[in-house]
């Protein structure tokens, strides 16, 4: 017989909630492609418990089978439609979308986010928008500037920077410039890319997430294979070869 641990109603009530908004997302998606048929009726839940308060807080320890003296508490769930699904439900799993499955935090925080509604950078980015502050709600010490940094992690490992061609080419003054083409590539407009040619630190000319203008330092000697380093934003380091500054390797 596993061990009857005390417990809040504020922690039931929330994990509860939980399991139901993830029943109404699965419906939601269901109803795309079969429209539902059915309405979900009134549910109740009678708890048998015995409640306890230590001067702070009420916590409640379950009624064993056959014990007495247990007080009754009912927890009423109404009745939803399907078009009540549809309206208040967003999809999961959208496309972009960065699952808190995908970020590395404790499993404290997500489960905590999770019971806010919490369940993607995206829903975490609405909150911030509306200047809902995350940390007094949830009542725990959140690090949300690496929540923040791990949520732009993931979002750019799903996004990745690509490398198509590279080629050699002279600004006005007649100094060498390395003109990159590709994808993905500096996405984040508040970062000056860092470019290494040769182990020579370059000056980044110009950038956008298709290409990067690099002027390449007096002192660097080109030879048929040159090593080339971009860090294109904190999340993202390309390392790739220029033979002859013509073919990308």
């Amino acid at each position: 017989m596993s061990e009857n641990t005390s417990w809040q109603l504020e922690e039931f009530v929330d994990s509860l909630v939980v399991e139901l908004d993830k029943t109404r997302e699965t419906l939601a998606v269901k109803a795309i492609n079969k429209p539902l048929s059915y309405t979900v009726k009134e549910v109740a839940l009678d708890l048998h418990i015995f409640p306890s308060y230590d001067g702070d807080q009420v916590t409640f320890v379950t009624a064993q089978p056959g014990q007495e003296g247990a007080s009754k508490v009912t927890i009423q769930l109404g009745s939803i439609t399907d078009q009540q699904v549809r309206a208040t439900s967003k999809l999961p799993g959208q496309r972009n979308e960065v699952s808190l499955d995908a970020i590395d935090v404790d499993k404290r925080t997500r489960r905590k986010l999770r019971k806010l509604g919490v369940n993607s950078a995206e829903d975490l980015k609405q909150l911030e928008q509306r200047n809902v502050d995350v940390a007094k709600v949830s009542d725990e010490q959140i690090d949300y500037r690496k929540l923040a940094g791990e949520i732009e992690k993931s979002r750019r490992s799903q996004n990745p920077p690509l490398v198509h061609s590279a080629e050699l080419s002279a600004d006005d003054s007649g100094a060498q410039c390395l003109w990159i083409r590709g994808e993905n590539l500096a996405i984040e407009p508040r970062f000056l890319p860092v470019a290494v040619i040769n182990q020579e630190l370059a000056d980044v000319l110009s950038y956008d997430a298709g290409q990067l203008r690099i002027r390449i330092a007096g002192g660097v000697q080109l030879a048929d294979d040159n090593e080339v380093i971009l860090t294109v934003d904190p999340f993202a380091v390309v390392k790739f070869n220029v033979r002859a500054l013509s073919e990308v390797t």
